[in-house]
């Protein structure tokens, strides 16, 4: 399915679908909306904010580099002025998502008390187990992007049947072209949303594979529907690339009513499935399914981006740029009427490096290359202006680490806390959604999780962990079976914040110890070589190498000294 799922309902969904004759229903005490209901909060969406949608378009447009209008193209090519793009926002969210990385840490479930000290500890290792299953180390990125471009990122939560029966916890980039939400609501966390959800362009064979219970109505309802989108470049394009495929538009519609969250999974004419929500918060509350959240929100309430401050600058470089580009190629002739033959000639052979210009004698006839030369540095000169106006905005070499690259982690952190001034609403609001994101997964994983399992709670293969989760021992004081690490059952008032990095701790010691080493400190080699970043496998035979074991001879001789020393103790 392009770009996400609407795999959620299928496992989690406590309601039947609901067949299309029943699709205009009422709203019936069970807490569902009707259809009609539901559209218009998605057509309110589209209405209310309208100016967002195109402002996020427009933004990822000169994310990607097109960044010139077909208008203004038109115009330059018609005096042959050239069309140049120096495309410095991309860059520029480079860097931003590339700082992101350089501070990512682990997360980290603290315990409020002492008696709940190992459930924390539990509930770390299960959250930390979840994220490397689902690869967060390459998601978390694109969310990341999609907020610092479009204004809003976030994922969806959903489960999936395990091998053993189980629910799996499954985590999907939601992309904000097909998102919606209330217009109403103005937190960066979207905790006032009061509806929010997913629109997309399908195949009528793969919804059918989704619903096939549904395929008269499905294959019935083709032309409707298309009013529920916001037209985004790509859907646009992908939805026109193929007349002889017939598509339909499916959209998953998360509402809160009553106090409770549910769900419902429809196309322009017909509710496929619909049901309460399967997420349960720590409060014993609903919840939705997606976690979202925002970069900045302006006095309007949209919601947008860095691409909103730094598009100016973009237009202008790229103007300037191409304007002096055009004053330095070209040539301007003053002369007296009659002073050519023929005007274009001149202006051709003017043009040329080793063009020839013939005028008529007795006329005037002079090139303005002293104006044109001036010109062409004073757009050069406001070029280099915008241009370091660009380079100050948002992340700095600083941030990045560009020149850096021999400093320790923690060197870097500290030259960089100047530098993430800029960042720093945003970084507050995506750390934020990161530790909802950590409390969703427990929250799922106490509901959910109620088969055996291990969790492997370190990176060493050498000093590897496992812990048992919902296993059963036999008790040795009672010999009756008991349950170890019952996660369903298990009490733990935890808090869910974020810690280092395992690997960046380990690499900014071993960079300390480097260092002091280097002045003359006398750091034994075999911690240096545990810290090192060498594969565990080269790390075992460096120090097997460095620590041979004992002789026969030495082992018989430490053996004597031991028995000796105990016989002096006893005299």
């Amino acid at each position: 399915m392009p770009h996400g799922n609407f795999s959620g309902y299928a496992v989690g969904g406590s309601g039947t679908g609901v067949s299309g004759s029943d699709s205009t229903q009422s709203e019936g005490k069970s807490g569902s909306r009707s259809l009609e209901s539901l559209k218009r909060e998605y057509q309110d969406y589209l209405g209310t904010k309208r100016e967002e949608i195109e402002e996020q378009q427009d933004a990822r447009r000169f994310r990607h580099g097109s960044q010139w209008t077909q208008a203004q193209i038109k115009q330059l090519n018609l005096r042959k002025q050239p069309v140049v793009t120096i495309n410095k926002i991309s860059r520029k969210i480079h860097g931003i998502v590339g700082t992101l990385a350089r501070l990512r840490q682990d997360p980290k479930a603290y315990p409020r008390t002492p008696q709940h000290e190992e459930g924390a500890e539990l509930a770390t290792a299960v959250i930390r187990y979840v994220l490397d299953q689902q690869e967060w180390d390459a998601k978390d990125p694109i969310a990341a992007e999609q907020a610092a471009v479009d204004g809003i990122g976030g994922i969806e939560l959903n489960l999936t049947e395990g091998d053993r029966g189980d629910r799996e916890i499954e985590l999907e980039v939601v992309f904000t072209d097909s998102f919606f939400y209330d217009p109403r609501s103005f937190r960066h966390d979207f905790t006032d949303a009061r509806y929010m959800g997913v629109g997309k362009w399908l195949d009528i064979e793969e919804a059918v594979e989704m619903f096939p219970d549904k395929e008269d109505d499905l294959r019935a309802s083709l032309e409707s529907g298309s009013e529920l989108t916001s037209d985004p470049d790509r859907d646009f394009k992908w939805f026109q690339s193929d007349g002889e495929t017939k598509r339909i538009r499916l959209v998953e519609h998360w509402y809160k009513k009553n106090g409770e969250w549910r769900y419902c999974i429809y196309t322009g004419s017909l509710k496929l499935t619909e049901g309460e929500s399967y997420l349960i918060d720590e409060k014993g509350d609903t919840e939705s399914k997606y976690i979202m959240f925002s970069a900045y929100i302006d006095q309007d309430g949209d919601r947008y981006g860095f691409v909103r401050d730094l598009k100016p600058l973009q237009s202008e470089i790229n103007m300037r740029r191409s304007k002096a580009l055009y004053t330095m190629l070209a040539r301007r002739i003053i002369a007296e009427q009659g002073a050519f033959d023929d005007v274009e000639v001149a202006r051709r052979e003017g043009a040329r490096s080793d063009g020839i210009v013939i005028y008529n004698k007795g006329f005037e006839a002079n090139f303005d290359d002293a104006a044109r030369l001036a010109e062409t540095e004073a757009q050069f000169k406001f070029l280099t202006d915008v241009k370091t106006d660009m380079e100050q905005f948002g992340p700095n070499i600083a941030v990045t680490g560009e020149g850096l690259e021999n400093s320790s982690g923690r060197a870097i952190h500290l030259l960089q806390q100047a530098g993430l001034a800029d960042l720093g609403p945003y970084i507050m609001s995506y750390t934020g959604w990161k530790i909802r994101i950590y409390r969703a997964i427990w929250n799922a994983v106490q509901r959910h999780w109620e088969g055996e399992r291990w969790i492997r709670v370190t990176d060493d293969d050498d000093l590897a962990q496992f812990i048992q989760v919902n296993g059963v021992q036999v008790d040795p004081q009672t010999g009756m079976p008991t349950m170890v690490n019952a996660i369903g059952s298990l009490d733990v008032d935890i808090i869910l914040d974020e810690g280092p990095d395992t690997v960046n701790s380990m690499a900014d010691a071993f960079d300390t110890l480097t260092i002091l080493a280097g002045k003359g400190a006398n750091i034994p080699p075999d911690v240096l070589i545990e810290l090192a970043p060498l594969q565990a496998s080269v790390k075992k035979r460096l120090l097997e190498k460095m620590s041979p074991e004992p002789s026969q001879e030495q082992q018989m001789k430490s053996q004597l000294e031991i028995r000796h020393g105990v016989a002096t103790v006893e005299e």
